[in-house]
């Protein structure tokens, strides 16, 4: 609804101040810039002097880039107050949606469904203060704890202290809202249980560690005096995710037009190499939720068994290497068959390198966080790849950087994670 109205007084100012024939083009991508700025998602705290910094600032980066794009000859000056006249008007109309919506929630009968993890003095404290502030809109279900304090258990709350899955506590109770506050269990106890959530349809919050001393910006939530950091979910969830299938189809198609001439040629040197053995090697890995998956690779060694290739992790290279192999493996033209496994959905071209059935079987009970890394689709280059963690290097560390790259991931993070990779094969640092 906010996004709404922010879109007709947008359009509204823009016929008012420049030539309408851009008008419905403009007003959407000045909407879209607040929203990459984190406007309009959901908040507890509803107060238009806490948005007042950033939707000043993204106003004006909006106004700008309108001004660049489509009336550059615009003089600086009257863009400026053209922006701030918008971030002005904007400000207004959060205010009087932020109070309609307030006393809307503490009408409400039926609030926000929300789960606390921890049962500290913290935890306490967010349960008390959405009970006592019916303007949070917050109505706690349960509190996830396996030794919360007295006055949690007095409280008349459900609590939950059987360390069930984070994901079957939200689904059995219907939670919207997720507030992630102390316990004296490890934080790292809840990091993949909290990853399972990712495509469920809540909202997760995290108290920050030592709060009391955390300055709580702009792009923070809070209950009472508790700073509240707004965990990103998913990228999948977001509507821009579908640009990235998009992406990856395109160059895909464009990259095999472009090598056409490179793969005929190696398929013509690996078929001189051995004219017995198959051109093209093939083998099962895991993508995206554990689906299996068969992987394309021009050959680049002498073949061996698939029982021995399969659960090999570091194989005699030496004996079973020739001059093509070599090349092809060190310039990484080896790989571009992969082209293929990305037109098809089993890949993409910037993600978590695949593995092979076996080695994950394994990884995923020795290594922290190595499943939650096949959240997404697996990818021809990765941020792990590109930072040197291929071949026989540390799997904790790559689980580390697979999970870093889907938590943080962006359209700019997928550009510079190709650019890198280019730079790579340019100085002839493949596997």
């Amino acid at each position: 609804m906010l996004m709404l109205l922010d879109l007709i007084a947008v359009a509204a100012a823009i016929a008012y101040a420049t030539d309408q024939r851009w008008q419905v083009l403009e007003s959407l991508a000045f909407v879209g810039i607040l929203g990459t700025g984190g406007l309009y998602r959901s908040r507890i705290t509803l107060s238009a002097l806490l948005v007042l910094p950033r939707l000043v600032g993204f106003s004006m980066i909006a106004t700008l880039a309108l001004v660049i794009i489509f009336d550059a000859a615009t003089p600086l000056q009257r863009a400026l107050a053209e922006g701030v006249a918008v971030a002005a008007m904007l400000f207004i109309i959060r205010i009087f949606y932020f109070g309609v919506l307030r006393a809307r929630r503490r009408r409400m009968t039926t609030r926000t469904r929300t789960a606390i993890i921890g049962g500290g003095k913290v935890a306490f404290k967010l349960l008390q203060s959405a009970g006592e502030q019916r303007d949070l809109g917050l109505d706690v279900m349960v509190v996830v704890d396996d030794n919360p304090f007295p006055e949690i258990l007095d409280s008349g709350v459900d609590v939950d202290s059987t360390r069930r899955p984070i994901r079957e506590i939200v689904e059995e109770h219907g939670i919207e809202t997720v507030i992630v506050a102390y316990s004296r269990t490890a934080d790292s106890h809840f990091v993949s249980p909290l990853r399972e959530c990712d495509d469920l349809e809540c909202e997760i919050f995290v108290v920050p560690r030592l709060f009391e001393f955390v300055h709580a910006s702009s792009d923070m939530d809070r209950i009472h005096t508790i700073p509240l950091i707004h965990v990103r979910r998913l990228a999948q969830r977001t509507w821009y995710w579908h640009a990235k299938r998009a992406f990856d189809l395109a160059i895909a198609a464009f990259a095999i037009v472009l090598v056409a001439p490179v793969l005929v040629a190696t398929a013509l040197a690996v078929f001189l190499t051995d004219p017995k053995s198959p051109i093209i090697f093939r083998q099962e890995r895991i993508g995206r939720n554990g689906r299996p998956f068969d992987l394309f690779k021009f050959r680049s060694m002498r073949p061996v068994p698939a029982t021995a290739s399969d659960v090999d992790w570091a194989p005699d290279r030496a004996s079973r290497l020739g001059p093509v192999g070599k090349f092809i493996r060190k310039t990484s033209i080896d790989e571009l068959p992969q082209l293929w496994n990305v037109a098809r959905g089993d890949m993409s071209i910037v993600g978590p390198r695949p593995e092979r059935p076996h080695f994950v079987a394994q990884f995923q009970g020795s290594v922290p966080s190595y499943r939650d890394r096949h959240r997404l689709n697996v990818g021809l280059t990765g941020w792990a790849a590109i930072n040197g963690l291929r071949g026989d290097t540390s799997i904790d560390d790559r689980a580390v950087y697979d999970n870093y790259y889907i938590a943080n991931w962006s359209a700019w993070l997928d550009i510079k994670i190709i650019i890198l990779t280019f730079g790579a094969l340019l100085r002839g640092t493949g596997s």
